[in-house]
């Protein structure tokens, strides 16, 4: 299949009042898979029908390939699509299904048609499914006749709308395996727009977070998040926790951070942030939790606080931690045979202060990431 290079300089989309899409600029590689990611209602899918050619925006241009497409229909561009609840025709059989996604399929009959349908059948292991019909198959079955549908006229361009959603975890860790490969084994570029983090972080090359219709970050998955570049964007990778306080350059490549909650800490910091109010954010697993008589480690920053209260989740417990007239989520471990520390108890909480990441208060500036 031919794969395509995908530019998108300042799209703006509006069904009215305000705008969905604002300011969009987006540059995708060849046979890369790219993920959208976003809160409900920040415009991802939005942007994937105007990718697509399903809606038409009011500002910028789209260039597949260095070809401007803004004026060229849906049809004219060669791209398939598979759709959240994957659209199946339950009267169909698996065979009659795909062939419907082909524009000439219902009329000419082509053995090449039939051996292209064949061909993706066995590539996606449901060749004994053929005579099928929608409601005989699996879930993880409905989704690989749905992209064989969107495949089967050779699509330059791939765009899947939330294709994991309203599925159970151990099914939609094999879906996005059997996805990845696919779409390596294609070579085809495709574009994945989710709600769900891991969905993204799991298999696409790079990501863009979306919110209120703008792209705060691009960046590779552990690039965003391991160093979000803004509050917005640390929310949605999980970030819980955030202190208000004021940062000042104290020495040489030192920072100091001080807070009416924590008092005030000291730690060297690479990109020296701007000074003046401040918010501290940290991972709860971040967190190390010891009683208030342990041995303070050299390596790490500590802050007093009170168990509130825990919830054992498994693997992990998530502990609530008082802190002056804050609250901190922290995260441990869960080792056979423990139990969680009980509310009421003093504690200290550690963080190694080379994991957490400084953001100007009240707004989402822009901080440097790696690449």
């Amino acid at each position: 299949m031919n794969s395509v290079r995908i530019e998108a300089d300042n799209i703006a989309f509006s069904y009215g009042e305000p705008r969905v899409l604002r300011d969009i600029n987006l540059s995708i590689e060849a046979c890369e898979l790219f993920a959208v990611v976003g809160p409900s209602g920040s415009g991802k899918t939005t942007l994937l029908r105007v990718l697509a050619g399903l809606e038409q925006p009011s500002h910028g241009s789209i260039r597949l390939n260095g070809v401007d497409v803004r004026d060229i229909p849906v049809a004219g561009r060669n791209v398939g699509m598979v759709f959240q609840n994957f659209a199946l025709w339950p009267h169909m059989t698996v065979f009659e299904n795909i062939a419907f996604g082909h524009p000439s399929a219902q009329s000419s009959g082509t053995e090449t048609v039939e051996a292209r349908i064949e061909k993706l059948l066995a590539i996606l292991d449901i060749t004994e499914t053929r005579a099928a019909r929608p409601a005989q198959l699996s879930i993880g079955q409905q989704q690989r006749v749905a992209l064989a549908r969107a495949l089967v006229h050779e699509p330059r361009l791939l765009l899947l709308d939330d294709p994991f959603s309203n599925v159970e975890q151990e099914l939609r860790k094999q879906m996005r395996h059997d996805l990845r490969t696919l779409q390596r084994k294609l070579g085809i570029t495709t574009i994945l727009v989710t709600h769900a983090l891991e969905d993204a972080l799991s298999i696409a090359d790079r990501l863009a977070v979306v919110v209120h219709g703008t792209i705060r970050q691009i960046g590779s998955p552990t690039a965003i998040y391991d160093f979000p570049n803004s509050i917005d964007v640390a929310r949605f990778v999980g970030v819980e926790n955030f202190l208000a306080g004021t940062l000042r350059h104290v020495e040489r490549q030192m920072i100091e951070f001080a807070s009416p909650d924590i008092g005030t800490l000291r730690w060297p910091m690479r990109d020296r942030p701007a000074e003046g109010p401040s918010v501290l954010s940290i991972r709860p697993h971040a967190l190390h939790l010891c009683p208030i008589d342990s041995f303070r480690d050299g390596r790490y920053s500590w802050i007093e606080g009170d168990v509130v209260a825990s919830e054992f989740l498994g693997e992990v417990v998530r502990y609530r931690i008082a802190i002056g007239n804050a609250e901190l989520s922290v995260k441990q471990p869960h080792y056979l045979g423990a139990t969680a520390t009980p509310a009421g108890t003093q504690v200290l909480i550690g963080f190694d202060p080379s994991r957490a990441r400084i953001f100007p208060a009240g707004q989402n500036a822009d901080m440097s990431t790696p690449e």
